[in-house]
């Protein structure tokens, strides 16, 4: 069996780790009808415990998490079904900062994408950056975050689909536009099993194409789960790991899995 060496995929000066993942904490911003995430200590220190210990109480779809299609698809894959090489790969990260307020995201504005970093290729993640990270820590309680957020249109979503993605995300609480009620992205995305990654963080500190170490918890039955996900993108001051420049449809990936 041939050793693959990763070590120099690994190497903090030759690689840029990227944390997109929102540290979880006591008050932050859930969907409306799911459960506030609670820590509560268990032991302690002060209490005279020799360890420190906290219960947690979250939904799966609490912070920085993937859906995984049983959360709209009746008999879909749940979280612990799905194959590891699902969550490494190449990821996109596409620039839809100037969407207005609840605007759907079309088809022309992937192509756009396409047409100057090159194809979006079968399981790549694709990810939209809406800057709407900015607003996670917004007081009174989190209102900018919780309300108006861009997502996708049925046909960006089957756009991505027919290009044979692993997952798609972005940086708001839902995939889906503020305000819709039949939740488009969401059922076509999930019923073709691409996972959908929703309140992703520092998408703006990507370049188009790098890549994506994103792991859930391997909760049985789980229609979702939180997950800590790294982008890992090429160091501007060293260049061992570069692909071929003149090709745009590798440049910045220096990672890439089946799905």
């Amino acid at each position: 069996m041939k050793t693959v060496d990763f070590t120099a995929l690994f190497d903090k000066d030759v690689t840029d780790f990227i944390d997109l993942t929102h540290p979880m904490k006591v008050g932050m911003p859930v969907w409306p009808t799911h459960p506030a995430f609670c820590q509560e200590v268990v032991e302690s220190f002060e209490r005279g415990d020799l360890a420190c210990n906290h219960a947690l109480c979250l939904s799966e779809h609490s912070g920085t998490h993937f859906d995984a299609p049983s959360h709209f698809v009746p008999n879909g894959k749940s979280i612990d079904k799905i194959a590891l090489s699902h969550f490494f790969g190449r990821m996109a990260t596409i620039d839809a900062r100037d969407c207005t307020p609840c605007e759907a995201v079309d088809v022309a504005r992937i192509i756009e994408f396409e047409e100057k970093h090159g194809a979006i290729q079968a399981g790549d993640a694709v990810f939209f950056h809406f800057g709407w990270d900015q607003y996670w820590n917004d007081p009174a309680p989190h209102e900018r975050f919780l309300r108006d957020w861009p997502g996708l249109s049925q046909e960006a979503s089957e756009y991505l689909w027919d290009r044979d993605v692993s997952i798609v995300g972005s940086d708001c609480l839902s995939i889906d536009h503020y305000g819709s009620t039949d939740f488009p992205a969401h059922n076509v995305l999930l019923g073709a099993g691409i996972l959908v990654g929703e309140n992703f963080a520092n998408l703006g500190r990507l370049p188009p194409y790098c890549s994506l170490i994103a792991l859930p918890l391997a909760i049985a039955g789980g229609s979702g789960s939180p997950v800590r996900a790294v982008a890992l993108v090429e160091s501007s001051t060293h260049s061992s790991l570069r692909q071929d420049p003149s090709n745009p449809a590798q440049a910045g990936s220096i990672l890439r899995t089946k799905a």
